[in-house]
């Protein structure tokens, strides 16, 4: 009874590694790691980023292929290699930067630039984390760039004049482009200047034609 007890216990616990497995994050380039190897600091490294080949540089092993796999694979793969200079290696990976679970967002913003994006969020959450918009009541028009470089051009003005329960809102997603078209400023101090300049004219002819 113990031994089909113990041999329960040991599937599950192969079920739930390979499941935890296939479900945990898959490193991507550019991504930052530190990888802590127990009791040997020499092993250990803090801030390695993965270059655009895909590796990184390790201490005595070289260069160790990290992006597309996971990082228990990692950790697995760097056990492996590292049993030839430590006794039974204990290797934790800790993903300290997601490098491209980003979104931009820019134009007529509070404040454009880069943000962390987990998971897709509509359009209007995505702005708002670029602190809104500088004056809604002059915005017409924003532009979507999806990371497959579609362009999706929305009228944002239209979602605000129509019952939203029948609309399906846009999303934005990591590697997005959101681009807040800047509305156009009339120049008034020049405006100015042009009448009275036309002004000045009409009157100057007017002269002209009384004495001639």
């Amino acid at each position: 009874m113990k031994k089909q007890l113990f041999g329960i216990l040991i599937m599950i616990a192969s079920t739930l590694g390979v499941f935890a497995q296939k479900h945990s994050y898959v490193i991507q380039k550019g991504d930052v790691l530190e990888v802590v190897v127990m009791e040997h600091p020499e092993f250990s490294l803090q801030g390695v980023t993965v270059l655009p080949d895909g590796f990184v540089q390790f201490p005595a092993l070289g260069s160790i292929k990290a992006a597309g796999i996971s990082s228990q694979q990692l950790s697995d793969s760097l056990k492996k290699a590292l049993e030839q200079f430590v006794v039974n290696p204990m290797v934790t990976i800790f993903i300290r930067k997601i490098q491209n679970e980003q979104v931009n967002i820019y134009g007529y913003v509070n404040k454009p630039g880069q943000y962390q994006l987990y998971e897709g969020v509509d359009i209007f959450t995505a702005i708002g984390l670029a602190g809104g918009l500088k004056s809604f009541k002059n915005v017409k028009t924003v532009t979507i760039i999806r990371a497959n470089r579609t362009v999706e051009v929305l009228d944002i003005r239209y979602f605000f004049e129509t019952n939203l329960k029948d609309l399906a809102i846009p999303m934005v997603y990591a590697g997005d482009t959101v681009y807040v078209r800047e509305p156009k400023q009339v120049n008034w101090a020049a405006l100015s200047f042009f009448v009275t300049l036309a002004n000045l004219l009409i009157i100057l002819t007017n002269i002209f034609f009384v004495y001639h």
